[in-house]
């Protein structure tokens, strides 16, 4: 509610100035100004392009149209057939004026010598990766997102498309000489992103399919840290940012960047510090319950799990061992590999770009043995974001190097040169052999574990499941937070993938078969060769 309420108060005068702008340009009739050449009608300011990793347009990729019209009685009826009755007055009181006008319109028109149709980039045509690319405000500049962090950069390199009517040497508008149109190609100068458009659309379209209305999911580049997806559901759409205000879902937080409770995702960084500290071949006894503390914690399993080892404890989330485990570590030695995996701590993706950092408990809240209890199986005042989660994941299929995501690949010059951005590094903060022995613990996840329903026919996904308490009720039951986090090829990481759900109950469940969907269609559109960035 906090959220919302911030959002509200913080956008509305921004949004009000928007709506007061567009009811302006849907059927305005733009003023001429006089220019040494002629006279020259503004048809839209245009923005550099924010681009993809393979240099696809995220913004400027729609059109729209519009007619340059002559100051001539005879487009008279032909705009008074176009546009409603207020419209066409103040356009009728111009050219009646001598001064020509540019039009909105939605197709083509046929005019004759008195008009020329002109088409020009719209700023969010497919409205895709919103929460990444943000939006403007009622002055044409960057409020939120790539468009704040870029706005000098996007202004400078966009442009003025323009309609220009010779004039005579009295400024009459020549009614023989032809209407110039200029500045309507997209524009070449801009941000270059590590999205793939593709990607992001099969990842919106999967979450958009799945019908849960607050969700959230990343895909990273295994080898690189390249963010090619970057997904928050619901979102709000940048050509009407005023319509979202009063959503109830905060269509404007990015919930891919903002933290949750964790739950059993949490256990692979259990098992890593168990490696690192040569506690792999630890046995536990899994009865349904065990108490630690004080405190009666219970598994998933009520009649117990049996015998479990690190491996069949990962595959089937049992969380009596990982408390027993997390007991046998010590704080010191669970805290210090889970600040290693990246959380409690977050780095910018762009100036003003900051995912949150989440919660990682200091040594000093973690004394009492309930409270590393609650840790040591991801909940407890851990927090963490679907970004974490998913570069956790990363880390563990690329053998242990940690390489912190990225988001920009560059900026480009209107003449196309690329000018790149640092790029992170490579940091290996746990060994192959460690990592290869989580890696094989979440492929028996997948196979015969608690994500059998991301078990695909096409490709092998390993994986883990999580089904987080969110300390909130509704009608006396508790809400869970679901989660999915994986990778795939299981024998050859390409992908790395992080799926939340709020209130989606078993993530086995509600993110599973979504990771599955998100992963077939990845893979099927595949062709073997990486992307640029």
């Amino acid at each position: 509610m906090k959220r919302v309420l911030a959002a509200f108060f913080c956008l509305f005068a921004i949004y009000a100035g928007i709506l007061l702008r567009m009811s302006r340009l849907m059927f305005a009739a733009v003023p001429a100004a006089r220019s040494e050449a002629g006279r020259l009608v503004e048809i839209a300011q245009l923005r550099g392009t924010i681009y993809d990793c393979r240099l696809q347009p995220l913004t400027n990729d729609g059109e729209a149209r519009c007619i340059a019209v002559k100051p001539t009685m005879l487009a008279l009826p032909l705009l008074q057939a176009l546009l409603p009755p207020t419209a066409y007055e103040t356009v009728a009181a111009r050219l009646s004026s001598g001064l020509p006008v540019v039009v909105t319109v939605d197709a083509p028109v046929e005019g004759g010598d008195a008009v020329v149709n002109a088409a020009y980039p719209v700023r969010y045509g497919s409205r895709s990766a919103a929460h990444i690319i943000g939006h403007l405000d009622a002055e044409g500049h960057g409020a939120a997102g790539i468009e704040k962090a870029f706005d000098a950069l996007l202004t400078e390199t966009g442009g003025t498309a323009a309609a220009r009517f010779l004039t005579d040497a009295q400024g009459k508008v020549l009614l023989g000489e032809p209407i110039e149109i200029s500045g309507t190609q997209i524009p070449a100068g801009g941000v270059v992103l590590t999205l793939d458009r593709e990607i992001q659309q099969i990842v919106e379209d999967v979450l958009d399919e799945s019908g849960y209305p607050c969700t959230a999911a990343v895909a990273l580049e295994i080898g690189s840290g390249a963010i090619r997806a970057c997904v928050s559901r619901p979102a709000f759409d940048p050509n009407n940012v005023a319509a979202g205000l009063n959503d109830k879902n905060a269509p404007f937080v990015n919930r891919a960047f903002s933290a949750f409770a964790v739950g059993s995702v949490f256990k692979p960084a259990v098992a890593a510090a168990a490696l690192m500290h040569g506690q792999g071949d630890f046995t536990w006894t899994c009865t349904g319950s065990i108490t630690v503390g004080g405190v009666t914690f219970h598994c998933p399993k009520a009649k117990g799990h049996g015998e479990m080892q690190l491996t069949s404890a990962l595959a089937h989330s049992c969380n009596t061992y990982f408390i027993a485990l997390g007991q046998q570590l010590g704080k010191t030695a669970v805290r210090e590999i889970a600040a290693q995996l990246g959380f409690g701590a977050s780095a910018p993706l762009a100036d003003g770009v900051l995912p949150a950092a989440g919660n990682l408990p200091e040594l000093s809240a973690l004394d009492s043995p309930a409270a590393l209890a609650n840790l040591s199986f991801g909940q407890g005042m851990l927090t963490a974001t679907p970004l974490q989660i998913c570069a956790m994941t990363a880390t563990l299929a690329q053998g242990g190097e940690r390489i912190e995501p990225y988001l920009v690949v560059g900026t480009r010059e209107s003449d196309g040169t690329v000018t790149p951005a640092k790029r992170p590094t490579a940091q290996r903060v746990l060994s192959a052999d460690a990592a290869a022995t989580i890696c094989a613990a979440l492929r028996q996840v997948v196979t015969d574990g608690s994500g059998r329903r991301a078990q695909s026919e096409t490709v092998a996904i390993a994986g883990k499941t999580a089904t987080a308490q969110t300390g909130r009720a509704r009608a006396g039951e508790e809400i869970y937070n679901a989660w999915f986090t994986g990778y795939f090829p299981a024998d050859a990481p390409r992908y790395a993938v992080t799926v939340l759900v709020e209130d989606g109950g078993e993530g086995a469940v509600s993110c599973a078969p979504l990771v599955r969907e998100i992963a077939e269609r990845i893979s099927a559109l595949e062709s073997g060769g990486a992307p640029d960035g």
